[in-house]
């Protein structure tokens, strides 16, 4: 199975799932988008390692930097151009956590966000950041 098809499979299955922190979150949910696509997490070191007691800047401490972003900035390649299939975007248009943005995924044509409810799409008008997986 291709990465498209690998990721509207996961998609598909996860679309009505809603929000639970630790278990099914924007972090849980864009890792394991990479896991279908890739074969392994964007943030596998990441997961389990917080919660959602913790402060912005508590969870970047633990994390050792300075901002979340930079903290994506270390594990990908930052882009400034329209997010491709399986670009880890970052938007403060759908729900924020303790980092300030919402992470979601691009299925290639809009970003793909969880929400209390399940999964929403939005355009890529209102994502902030982009990231592709490094080579």
């Amino acid at each position: 199975m291709g990465q498209r098809d690998s990721l509207n499979s996961y998609i598909t299955t996860v679309k009505d799932k809603p929000f639970l922190w630790g278990k099914h979150d924007c972090l849980t949910f864009t890792n394991n988008a990479f896991h279908e696509m890739y074969g392994q997490g964007w943030a596998d070191d990441w997961i389990g390692r917080y919660n959602h007691n913790m402060s912005a800047k508590e969870l970047q401490k633990e994390f050792g930097y300075k901002s979340f972003i930079k903290a994506v900035d270390d594990k990908l390649t930052r882009i400034n151009y329209i997010p491709p299939l399986g670009a880890l975007i970052a938007t403060k248009e759908a729900q924020r956590w303790i980092t300030g943005f919402a992470m979601g995924i691009s299925n290639g044509k809009r970003g793909v966000f969880l929400s209390e409810q399940g999964l929403i799409h939005l355009s890529f008008d209102v994502v902030k950041y982009s990231w592709i997986k490094s080579a």
